[in-house]
């Protein structure tokens, strides 16, 4: 096993809230890294395993010549690493010894190559009946996409993100932060979380499956809901319309006279007329009169009102 990378967050103490608690992880990328690394965080013993002949491939995935991969170090912390080639008899005996100790299991391939491989559910809950087993997709396993890989990228697209922070007009784009990957990482460690807290009570571990897209849409949140309700997109672009001619409601970006980026986001009658006022504006203008007015201030001024 390797040494642990980075730091954790720790108790000065050595332990944490997750202290005792056995973790293996059969996965890479970011959605199926970063649950496990904030469960090393708080103080889980994961162990991380790694294919044969240079590990996860992320380890190479720089950026920066001659240093360590960013990629890596950071979706990694904290974790314990063993090589084990899971497509020889020896590789799965070794990981079913793991997996019949441990409190948690993950793993993101493709649909279907656990099963195959086998450390699927099935599989390894008749080894670990308590054991909480976390699987990540790219579109979740029932759908017409079920049986493809997935990225980050692809699931921006498909769940909305991409066209939300287009500008109207213009091609759609991807965020340069990973939010499906992160996202969806975020739902991993809440729900293996809940699932450990149900095994602990009853004594039966969980399946608990997630997906990139899945991801998306819970990120997009009453936006989506809205979009559905009207069936009409949302507003994209420089503002961001959230309110109504009788509940006034907007977000925006741009830069100021200074050329400093400047952004608010009002919500309700109150703010809106407060917010017109320090504008000397009309009390009752239109959108492209408010962000007209706003440009022509500073940041230096909005903060001294």
């Amino acid at each position: 096993m390797s040494a642990p990378t980075g730091s954790s967050s720790r108790s000065s103490s050595g332990g944490g809230p997750l202290q005792g608690v056995k973790v293996v992880s059969c996965s890479t990328a970011q959605a199926g890294t970063v649950p496990y690394m904030l469960m090393a965080d708080l103080g889980a013993d994961v162990i991380k395993i790694e294919v044969p002949d240079g590990g996860d491939g992320s380890r190479r995935m720089t950026v920066l010549p001659g240093m360590p991969s960013t990629f890596f170090e950071t979706n990694n912390r904290g974790v314990k690493s063993v090589t084990l080639n899971l497509k020889s008899p020896e590789g799965r005996a070794i990981l079913h010894k793991l997996v019949a100790k441990a409190d948690i299991f993950g793993q993101n391939f493709r649909p279907g190559a656990a099963e195959k491989n086998g450390f699927g559910y099935e599989e390894l809950r008749r080894i670990n009946p308590k054991l909480v087993y976390v699987s990540i997709s790219g579109y979740g396993t029932k759908g017409p996409n079920g049986h493809l890989p997935g990225t980050d990228s692809m699931a921006q697209a498909l769940g909305g993100i991409a066209e939300a922070y287009a500008n109207p007009g213009l091609p759609m784009r991807t965020g340069i932060a990973s939010v499906a990957d992160e996202s969806c990482a975020m739902l991993a460690f809440g729900g293996a979380l809940a699932a450990l807290t149900h095994a602990r009570t009853t004594g039966q571990g969980q399946k608990i499956e997630l997906s990139l897209l899945g991801a998306v849409i819970r990120l997009m949140g009453w936006t989506f809901t809205t979009t559905m309700w009207r069936d009409k997109n949302p507003v994209t672009g420089q503002a961001r319309i959230t309110g109504t001619a009788q509940r006034p409601g907007i977000s925006a970006s741009f830069n100021d006279r200074h050329g400093k980026p400047l952004v608010f986001q009002l919500t309700g009658s109150y703010a809106w007329l407060g917010t017109m006022a320090l504008a000397n504006a009309s009390t009752q203008p239109t959108y492209p009169r408010l962000l007209n007015t706003e440009k022509k201030r500073s940041s230096r001024d909005w903060r001294a009102k």
